[in-house]
């Protein structure tokens, strides 16, 4: 092996890191008593090791420094994928500082993971430690220490159980502002978001969170983004989906119009039906927004599939867009349709004023078996809580 492919070759310290991730994200599939969490979770211990030997240590100790991590005070060169993981999923739980010893038992590493795909504070024990990086206000004060993480840091205590805060909501519009200059800071921040939803709703008592308000006709593309997120991640959840998972198909929704950010405001908040020229322009919201997504680096595939199927029918039969060979959307579109149309019909439109959501849920009954499936029509009234039908109203809608 010649000495300029060296550089290229992964340290222990990037596979432990690689490990870590792959161990995440198999907790998120599994139980914690699956044997194919217990083999990751064994061969995490062993890249501990072998990252310990290698730069003669006992103990890694991992920074979060922005986007960036720092390994016993040496910064990491950007390794892909897993990195941008592992320094995510710290990030959301708090966690700024993290040392893993040699020792660790599988107990601990199980009692690492579980929080970081369920929620709450990974503890530390004698073989991890987790924390905050310190620093000392301009009056001296110590916002964290190590060991412990403050639940003040976390994004979810930003929302109410009963109420999305108008905190939250300034927050997702910020993001979505972001998102229109800088599309891949932008994308950072809306997966910040979702991950802040997740947190909210894994403490709630309901199903379902109370939606955002609607100030303005122009705050509409965004908020009603983020409800549909919030009754996608609800529809998800009760399927089991959770962790990594779940947060994909929350970005997927939260992005499901971004397309719209293209469209002209004199033809999205336009009062009265389209037609022409304008129904064209707003139906190709759907490919402008997946195309849209392709063209940034780290776009969930799931989101650029979302924002290209939400308005695809369940029979296969044609809508918009229209595909060569007829074709079911996947899942997380079809979930995420239900959510769109719900949110659309109770939300104030520049067209519509809001009704209620008896008569939404009546208007989803009426596309059973066309542009929605029986069973997560079914479920999706279950989770609102909705007794009996109502008649529908003409949507009046795109």
């Amino acid at each position: 092996m010649t000495e300029g492919v060296l550089p290229a070759t992964p340290s222990a310290a990037d596979r432990l890191i690689a490990h870590i991730a792959a161990a995440i994200n198999v907790r998120s599939l599994y139980a914690a008593g699956h044997p194919a969490v217990a083999a990751n979770v064994e061969r995490l211990i062993e890249s501990l090791e072998a990252a310990c030997a290698e730069r003669k240590k006992d103990a890694l100790t991992f920074l979060v420094v922005g986007r960036g991590l720092v390994v016993e005070n040496q910064p990491l060169r950007k390794g892909g994928l897993h990195h941008e993981q592992f320094i995510r999923v710290l990030t959301r739980r708090g966690v700024e500082r993290l040392t893993i010893a040699r020792g660790m038992t599988a107990a601990e590493c199980l009692d690492f993971l579980t929080p970081m795909v369920v929620g709450g504070i990974p503890p530390s024990s004698e073989h991890i430690i987790v924390g905050r990086v310190e620093v000392r206000t301009a009056g001296g004060a110590t916002p964290g220490a190590e060991g412990a993480v403050s639940s003040a840091s976390r994004p979810v205590d930003s929302l109410g159980v009963e109420t999305l805060s108008s905190e939250s909501v300034d927050h997702a519009r910020d993001a979505f502002g972001e998102f229109r200059s800088d599309r891949r800071a932008g994308l950072w921040r809306l997966e910040e978001i979702v991950w802040s939803l997740m947190e909210a709703m894994s403490s709630a008592t309901r199903e379902v969170l109370p939606l955002a308000p609607l100030k303005s006709h122009d705050d509409y593309t965004f908020v009603h983004s983020v409800n549909v997120s919030l009754l996608t991640l609800a529809q998800a959840r009760s399927f089991g989906f959770a962790g990594d998972a779940l947060h994909a198909i929350g970005v997927a929704a939260l992005l499901h119009d971004v397309g719209k950010l293209k469209i002209p405001l004199e033809v999205l908040n336009k009062p009265g039906k389209l037609e022409g020229e304008e129904w064209n322009i707003m139906k190709s919201h759907a490919e402008v927004g997946a195309l849209h997504l392709c063209g940034i680096e780290g776009s969930y595939p799931l989101a650029i599939l979302v924002a290209y199927e939400h308005h695809m029918r369940y029979d296969g039969k044609p809508n918009y867009p229209v595909t060569k060979v007829p074709r079911k959307p996947t899942l997380a579109s079809q979930m995420t349709a239900i959510s769109d149309v719900f949110d659309a019909i109770c939300t104030m439109r520049p067209y519509h004023k809001a009704r209620a959501r008896a008569v939404a849920l009546g208007i989803i009954r009426e596309r059973v078996g066309t542009f929605h499936h029986p069973a997560l029509v079914a479920n999706f009234v279950r989770m609102i809580g909705a007794e009996e039908p109502v008649d529908p109203a003409p949507p009046g809608a795109s």
